[in-house]
């Protein structure tokens, strides 16, 4: 799993607060926390539609990745799920799955999948969550679809790891 450096955050956070015009870094987090996952997925979109169309970014070669996410709170054990008993209170049981990195171990929560450029600047072309279980190569033909806006004909390379392989 690669994980991007603060600076490329950094940059994305900056890139939002100028586009939409937030005063602050609070103001910032009170957006995106107000905003549902699909908005956050079209508004990632539409700045990757326009710096590719700026030539801002390179999409010749395209990255694609995952990364688990924890869910906040407590875990819901699989031999508490399966029966459908709810221990305690304070459980995602709604949307949080178990999931398996080698990196990571096993998570209890989510799993961001990202469409990148891998030029100089590195910007996210697409993204999408779903729970922890969900499958890598389940997801590459979704990304390329809600993607196809910001890549191009001009794309030419999908770097990705054995995750997004279910061939034979």
């Amino acid at each position: 799993m690669s994980t991007y450096p603060p600076t490329v955050i950094l940059r994305c956070f900056v890139v939002i607060r100028i586009w939409l015009r937030l005063d602050s870094n609070r103001a910032l987090h009170g957006f995106l926390a107000m905003i549902s996952p699909d908005t956050k997925e079209r508004i990632i979109v539409a700045m990757a539609a326009l710096f590719v169309k700026e030539r801002l970014v390179d999409h010749y070669i395209v990255s694609v990745d995952s990364t688990l996410l924890k869910a906040k709170g407590h875990v819901w054990h699989n031999s508490s799920m399966t029966k459908g008993i709810v221990p305690r209170s304070g459980i995602d049981t709604e949307d949080a799955r178990w999931g398996f990195s080698h990196t990571k171990g096993w998570i209890f929560g989510y799993k961001l999948h990202v469409i990148s450029s891998t030029g100089s600047l590195i910007i996210p072309l697409s993204a999408d969550f779903t729970t922890a279980n969900v499958q890598d190569n389940q997801m590459y033909n979704p990304m390329i679809s809600l993607s196809s806006s910001s890549l191009s004909p001009e794309t030419c390379f999908m770097i990705g790891d054995s995750g997004y392989d279910d061939g034979p």
